[in-house]
This record gives C-alpha cells, sequence and structure tokens, in this order.
C-alpha cells in the first residue's frame, strides 16, 4: 500500500479528476506503470452548501431583528463578514455577499448566500412574554390574511 501526499488546487469541482502520473498499476509485461486518477467528491457540511460556486448558509434572526432590521455577522469559509439586514425581512429570502463563495481555478470567487431564518425563543422570560402579549394586543397584522 502507498501513500500520497495530494496537492488539491483551489476551484476543484465535484466529480473532477486529479491524475498522479506513474502511480497507477504496474504495465503488462513490465511495462511502465499507469497513472492514478482520484476522483473528487465534495460534501456539504452542516454550515455550507455548496452549488456550482456559490455557498449558501443560514442565517437565523430573532423577530425583532427581523422586523426593525440589523447588522448581522454571517460567517463565511474564510472570515466573518458583517451584512446589513433590511427591516421586514422574511424567512426564506436571501442576502448575497458577492465575492465570498467557493474559488474558482482561475483565482474569482462565487458568492455567499445567506438564507433567512427567524428564530422564535421555544422558552420566553416574564418580561419577554408581558412585550409579546402587549405587541399582539397592538398590532393588527394577521400573516395569514396576506395574499
Amino acid at each position: 500500500m502507498k501513500n500520497f501526499d495530494v496537492k488539491i488546487p483551489a476551484g476543484i469541482r465535484n466529480n473532477e479528476k486529479i491524475r498522479l502520473l506513474g502511480q497507477g498499476k504496474a504495465g503488462i509485461n513490465g511495462g511502465s506503470s499507469g497513472d492514478l486518477f482520484i476522483k473528487i467528491n465534495l460534501e456539504n457540511d452542516s454550515r455550507f452548501q455548496i452549488k456550482g460556486y456559490n455557498l449558501y448558509t443560514d442565517l437565523c434572526l430573532t423577530p425583532w431583528e427581523a422586523a426593525l432590521g440589523t447588522k448581522a455577522n454571517v460567517v463565511g469559509i474564510d472570515d466573518e463578514v458583517s451584512v446589513y439586514v433590511p427591516e421586514g425581512i422574511q424567512s426564506g429570502e436571501k442576502i448575497t455577499i458577492s465575492g465570498k463563495g467557493y474559488r474558482d481555478s482561475k483565482g474569482g470567487r462565487g458568492d455567499l448566500i445567506a438564507n433567512i431564518k427567524i428564530m422564535v425563543p421555544k422558552q420566553l422570560t416574564e418580561q419577554e412574554k408581558e412585550i409579546f402579549l402587549k405587541l399582539k394586543e397592538a398590532s393588527s397584522f394577521n400573516p395569514r390574511n396576506i395574499r
């Protein structure tokens, strides 16, 4: 069994192959060895999904951040990026951060796309509960009446 150190080039795509010259099986009747091909299988992880050169991630917001707008940090593969979240953003909407996605083979990059998810606290403090009850009384908004 042989071990190989293989440099994975930036921007390699799913199902592309890396060729190692002369590292395959020995040739017939003492001929030279063939080439070894390594097939690349990119897997999504818990934070990112890759589609082409774009990376997709979730940006979780509180109801008040979504309603009022906010600045939020989105974690990318290289760094954290601060983005402006406009007021009134809805779950399922997306914020695109240009040039922060997967690298291509020519030095460019795709986009990082943050999918908005509005999260509601599972347990409320008494003060939070009071505020939500006041909001319920003050608001005439009903999302089931929007067509």
